[in-house]
């Protein structure tokens, strides 16, 4: 299975079976930081930002419903908001806020690849999101 790396975050599937790991960047200051010191061209010499995450476990739910799927989604968008932390005043922060949630639950349910999880974050019918994936 492709572990890819997202810029803003990233879900991991569990080794063990059911259930997803969301990490994603959260300084958001330190970015801001970097753009103004590379503004003024000055690199940087710190490291990375730090990572945080949060299991997500679906041991519990059918996924085979639009029930289960439904509450699956409810439970990547709640990890994804802890992970991606405080959307921020400003329209930076929020712009690099919504990035991080939009890339932690489109990641997270791509891991998972299944067509009813996909139909509901995507608003398509089940069907279609199957064939498109095929």
């Amino acid at each position: 299975m492709n572990m890819s790396t997202l810029n803003a975050s990233k879900f991991v599937h569990s080794p063990a079976g059911r259930s997803i790991v969301a990490t994603g960047l959260v300084s958001l200051t330190g970015i801001a930081a970097t753009a103004v010191l590379l503004c003024l061209g000055i690199t940087p010499a710190w490291s990375a930002p730090e990572t945080h995450s949060v299991t997500v476990s679906f041991r519990d739910l059918d996924l085979s419903t639009q029930a289960g799927a439904k509450a699956l989604y409810g439970r990547i968008q709640s990890a994804a908001r802890k992970v991606c932390g405080y959307a921020g005043a400003d329209l930076i922060e929020q712009s690099i806020w919504r990035s991080c949630y939009r890339n932690s639950v489109s990641d997270a349910v791509g891991k998972v690849n299944n067509p009813l999880l996909t139909a509901v974050h995507t608003g398509r019918p089940a069907e279609m999101t199957a064939m498109l994936s095929k």
